[in-house]
């Protein structure tokens, strides 16, 4: 008996191992046709799409698409963008979840409620009355409308987050920092945020992840080019130049390289934040 469980168990692990090379394949091979077509002539992209000869290899298209892209200006508005998006999240998601974990109120149990059903609402299904109220309060073409509208639409994740994990505080540790002559405000920034480190982090991974690479909110709050993110310039000089395929090539693995050389640099940091969110969630 425990021979055919152990090769159960066994085969378990095999076809385990196959499903996630094939994962693997399926993720990589895109990957590695835009890294190398990104440094090849459009002749080089048509002639061998998935080889690679030197005699094809150049580095004018980078340098062309870094142009073209106008890369710094739009690396920085997406690096305002994800900084006042998650920083708004997390002050305001943090206080949310302060509030509900501690008050036994019948109100705040209502919206927290509500919160959570939200996370199934698509963003397009309010994508027109948030425009409505952008216009009417002039914040569009702002940094600061598209990054309210982001972590507006985001915040019933982080308040799902912050309540479940603030619930698992015991309550002695918030009654005991008041008697010691501590508000409730000190009390969340000394005491629970600490305590808080790796649902922050999770916050930060699942949502600032997805504020660099959306494109839908972008294209509806801002009219300006100034303003325009990486991936919404990428987008528009996608549109503007779809048959060179060189251009294109090398502006796809700009936009990628800021998100990929922050993973490598704080690959511990997204697998443990990863984790925990799964697990919680």
């Amino acid at each position: 008996m425990s021979t055919a469980k152990s090769l159960k168990v066994h085969n378990m692990h095999i076809g385990a191992h196959v499903i996630l090379v094939l994962v693997a394949v399926i993720i990589l091979v895109p990957l590695y046709y835009v890294f190398i077509n990104a440094f090849k002539t459009d002749m080089g992209i048509n002639l061998q799409p998935m080889g690679f000869r030197l005699e094809y290899f150049t580095l004018d298209n980078l340098a062309n698409a870094w142009r073209l892209l106008s890369f710094p200006k739009a690396l920085l508005n997406s690096v305002i963008l994800v900084a006042l998006s998650c920083g708004i999240l997390i002050m305001s998601g943090a206080l949310a979840g302060f509030s509900i974990a501690l008050v036994n109120s019948r109100l705040l149990r209502t919206i927290y409620t509500t919160l959570v059903l939200l996370i199934s609402v698509p963003f397009q299904v309010i994508l027109i009355p948030i425009i409505q109220i952008l216009s009417t309060l002039k914040l569009m073409n702002n940094y600061f409308g598209t990054s309210f509208v982001f972590a507006a639409v985001n915040m019933p994740f982080a308040v799902f987050l912050y309540t479940g994990f603030m619930r698992a505080i015991p309550r002695e540790l918030c009654e005991a920092s008041i008697v010691d002559g501590c508000g409730m405000g000190r009390t969340l920034l000394h005491i629970y945020m600490p305590l808080m480190k790796v649902v922050t982090t999770t916050v930060l991974i699942l949502r600032g992840t997805g504020v660099w690479n959306d494109l839908l909110i972008p294209l509806a709050t801002f009219t300006v080019e100034k303003y325009d993110p990486l991936v919404r310039r990428l987008y528009v000089f996608a549109s503007l130049r779809f048959n060179r395929w060189d251009l294109l090539f090398a502006g796809t693995l700009l936009c990628s390289i800021p998100i990929l050389l922050l993973f490598l640099f704080m690959q511990k940091v997204f697998i443990r934040g990863l984790l925990v969110g799964s697990i919680k969630g």
